[in-house]
């Protein structure tokens, strides 16, 4: 123990997975506190319009959130410097980016620069370009947790981590990255029409509430990004392909038209769901092999492989390694949903105060 008392929170979006987040810190951090003695409370929660300062009106905010409403109602300051103030003596600070849409790269530059630790389920700093990507990561020798930016709640960052500081050497990642497109494709299958699942998809909060968010396969694609770039490869975004599965000429119309004109596609994907062959189930797959191309898009997979059983919002990685070559090392479990990505959060967010209070 080194006499640190508290872990602070500067958490940048307060969307599904932001007020999950803060639920859940709410609900248990009394938990944590008698049983390990760890201290969690916030210092700001920010979203576009600023940073709302404490946690007196934190329940307020949640509720605001939830109905649509932006966190200047109640009262904010600049985001910027928030992340500049001192840390208190005795206390850590963690900016924890839950972004949807991006653009806190700059936001999260400022926080390490602070000396703050960096959580992320917000992919998007860690699959810009390279630069960007060595810049940040460079500055974060031991500061950086963002389990929650490929799994979910799933152990597949950490699994990674594990597998090469043990010395094997990862060959190959093959997974179904996105449990929102894993649901979709499985209730597809079983004959629901494809605009009706994406809507469902939506009023369950597996998906984004833009849902193009998730079909674009980008989500997918940064995902694979990241993996490429644990495993020790250089490759810009632009190198990474991926398919989508938007409807032509539905990409760039609002979202309320795109909604409206989702059932169009139905009998297109319906036959293309059809067309699979004998023994075999359309999953949309990432590849990310130690040399060679990345692979984003929808694939053929055998009913006996790992992805052929993928039922609702599950995620499934499949590690081959030097040590897992013959029989492959398969980490499996839900991969959607606020809560579940929310948890992967609070794990980091935990992890960190174990180590360092």
């Amino acid at each position: 123990m080194n006499g640190l008392k508290k872990l602070e929170i500067v958490q940048i979006g307060l969307g599904h997975v932001g007020r999950a987040t803060a639920q859940i810190v709410l609900e248990e951090r009394k938990n944590w506190l008698d049983g390990y003695g760890i201290d969690i409370g916030y210092r700001a929660v920010a979203d576009t319009s600023g940073a709302l300062p404490g946690e007196d009106l934190l329940a307020q905010a949640v509720r605001l959130k939830e109905e649509g409403g932006k966190l200047s109602e109640l009262g904010t300051e600049p985001i910027e410097d928030v992340l500049r103030s001192p840390v208190p003596d005795g206390c850590v600070r963690a900016v924890v980016d839950l972004a949807v849409h991006g653009g806190s790269y700059d936001l999260d530059m400022l926080g390490v620069e602070s000396g703050a630790y960096l959580v992320l389920s917000n992919k998007g700093p860690l699959s810009g370009t390279m630069q960007e990507y060595r810049e940040l990561v460079g500055r974060l020798p031991g500061r950086l947790w963002h389990e929650a930016t490929v799994g979910a709640g799933m152990p597949i960052i950490s699994t990674l981590d594990m597998l090469q500081e043990s010395g094997d050497e990862v060959l190959e990642i093959q997974a179904s990255p996105s449990g929102t497109l894993g649901y979709i494709m499985g209730e597809v299958e079983k004959g629901h029409a494809f605009s009706e699942v994406v809507k469902k998809a939506v009023e369950l909060h597996y998906a984004e509430p833009d849902p193009r968010d998730d079909l674009s396969g980008l989500d997918v694609a940064r995902k694979a990004i990241i993996l490429a770039r644990k495993m020790g490869r250089e490759i810009e975004p632009e190198e990474i392909p991926y398919e989508s599965l938007v409807p032509e000429g539905l990409e760039d119309v609002s979202l309320e038209e795109f909604m409206e004109r989702l059932p169009e596609a139905d009998e297109a994907f319906r036959e293309r769901i059809s067309s699979v062959g004998e023994g075999r189930r359309l999953r949309y797959l990432a590849k990310v092999p130690r040399e060679g191309a990345v692979e984003v898009g929808l694939v053929e997979a055998e009913v006996e492989s790992a992805f052929g059983p993928i039922d609702g919002p599950e995620n499934v990685f499949d590690f081959r390694t030097r040590r897992y070559s013959d029989v492959t090392l398969t980490v499996s479990g839900p991969g959607a949903g606020p809560e579940r990505t929310a948890s992967g959060v609070v794990f980091d967010l935990l992890d960190i105060a174990h180590k360092t209070l």
